[in-house]
């Protein structure tokens, strides 16, 4: 079992490698708490890695602020009645609103006045993507993916999973800033949050692209020892039998005080993503008083 340290006095400054696990609606817990440090002058480090919905907060952070995202997502939320639509059933076709609903989101701070921001930041934002394993196919991986998150989540609850990577999946990097279009950029994100049949896997480069999430919902790439020290990852799930902030392997995670009071798919007008944001918020605003972070 890998040693955990509790950590206090962390000094935000040092960053140079932030993170953002994947997580639907949980990664609001990530946007209240940046949003919150970045309030009181915390400037984004000069690498960004994330994926699923953890990548688009981040690049929410590049861009307007997480809480034009947020407003976005509420309207978003108010206007969708259902999750399903089932008026295909008997041609076993089926609509899922995230399929329009996100792509929206995307686009009220991923748009033609904003993509130049991304190009020109400081930080760059490597996005995680999941490739299909070859001898299993786009569908297959799928299987094997959501197998592999259960037995993670219900059994192991270990932090970076090692089965994904045994049934073939393999993680990719794509830096959003170095998308050649607008269009690029948004396919990039989508692909980061696809999880078939609710977003269907997406074409990126020469092949095509799952959640990310699938391989690890908090993807980080091969690192130094250097690097590793300087290295802090914001997790949207809560594991009870751990600190707010602690040390494992050499990086810094710091996760939720509880879990996060909202659904992780749904995205209708009773969706709690408010409740998540609130607690990120009042998350650091502890971590700043105990003094966690310096």
């Amino acid at each position: 079992m890998c040693k955990t340290e509790d950590v206090r006095g962390y000094a935000l400054a040092g960053v140079e490698t932030l993170v953002f696990a994947g997580g639907g609606n949980r990664c609001w817990w990530q946007a209240g708490a940046l949003g919150h440090l970045m309030s009181r002058d915390m400037r984004l480090p000069k690498q960004l890695i994330g994926t699923s919905a953890g990548a688009a907060v981040a690049a929410s952070c590049m861009t307007r602020s997480p809480d034009v995202a947020l407003q976005a997502c509420l309207e978003l939320y108010a206007e969708n009645v259902r999750i399903f639509d089932w008026s295909g059933l008997s041609r076993l076709r089926f609509k899922f609103a995230h399929q329009h609903v996100y792509p929206a989101w995307l686009n009220s701070f991923l748009n033609a006045e904003t993509i130049d921001e991304i190009r020109n930041s400081p930080s760059r934002l490597a996005v995680a993507l999941t490739r299909p394993a070859r001898f299993l196919g786009t569908g297959g991986s799928v299987v094997a993916g959501t197998l592999a998150y259960l037995i993670d989540k219900y059994l192991w609850n270990s932090i970076h999973p090692r089965l994904p990577k045994m049934f073939g999946l393999r993680q990719d990097f794509v830096v959003l800033n170095e998308c050649a279009s607008l269009e690029d950029a948004r396919s990039l994100l989508l692909a980061a949050a696809s999880a078939p049949p609710v977003m269907s896997a997406r074409r990126i480069g020469e092949g095509h692209a799952l959640d990310g999430g699938y391989v690890d919902n908090a993807p980080i790439p091969p690192q130094s020892a250097n690097e590793r020290a300087n290295t802090l990852v914001l997790l949207s799930r809560h594991y009870p039998n751990l600190p707010r902030l602690f040390r494992r392997l050499g990086r810094t995670y710091w996760q939720p005080s509880r879990r996060v009071p909202v659904s992780t798919w749904d995205c209708t007008a009773k969706t709690t993503v408010r409740d998540a944001y609130d607690l990120g918020r009042r998350d650091a605003q502890e971590a700043l008083k105990q003094e966690l972070f310096l």
